[in-house]
């Protein structure tokens, strides 16, 4: 069986284990706790822990949600990245993926959610249960798709997007990096945006009239 260490930087860590025990293909090494730091982005993992990690040949995942416009997670990734372990991506037994649809690293697909033939997920995304990317729609990196959402065909959402419960976007709609949608939202047009810059990451962010 394959080795396996999970970072946690904030997330239902206990039901991913889980996710990843039923599918019998990895035993979990271990898991580390990462410390939080300024503006609640987590601190790199200790080098020691990374070249541990690499000796033992083992891969590795990191955990995270979608709380800080999704930096947690993305700043996990990237500092384990720098470190040279390799990070592979991870899908939900009940998830179904298309054949062909290359799952880049550490992107998760859930319980029961779908990814249609065509598809392209950039690294770092997840995609949470019961929702479906259609056919031939393109999802950036370190994008958050909550639980129970459609992502219609030719659709695009930019890098670092973030969805919540049950938004559709309709057939070739066009999201900008760095959009936020609400719950329960319907996008059946690109939409325009307000632009305006978060002084935590010096980053834009758009918010949906």
């Amino acid at each position: 069986m394959k080795k396996l260490w999970l970072f946690h930087a904030g997330g239902d860590l206990e039901h991913i284990r889980h996710e990843i025990l039923r599918d019998g293909q990895y035993e979990i090494s271990g898991v580390l706790e990462l410390e939080e730091g300024g503006y609640g982005v987590p601190q790199p993992p200790d080098k020691a822990i990374l070249a541990q990690v690499r000796q033992d040949g083992a891969a590795c995942f990191i955990i995270g949600d979608a709380r800080l416009l999704n930096q947690s997670r993305l700043a996990a990734y990237m500092a384990i990245k720098a470190g040279g372990v390799r990070i592979i991506p991870l899908k939900a037994p009940s998830s179904s993926v298309a054949d062909g649809v290359k799952l880049r690293e550490n992107v998760w697909t859930g319980h029961a959610a779908r990814v249609l033939p065509g598809v392209s997920i950039g690294a770092n995304t997840w995609v949470m249960q019961n929702s479906e990317l259609g056919t031939n729609c393109k999802v950036g990196s370190s994008c958050w798709i909550g639980p129970n959402c459609q992502i219609s065909e030719r659709a695009t959402l930019g890098k670092n997007c973030t969805l919540g419960h049950g938004t559709v976007i309709g057939p070739a709609v066009a999201l900008p990096d760095w959009s936020t949608i609400g719950n329960n939202v319907t996008i059946t047009q690109s939409p325009d945006t307000t632009l305006f810059i978060d002084p935590r990451f010096r980053a834009p962010v758009r918010i949906f009239n």
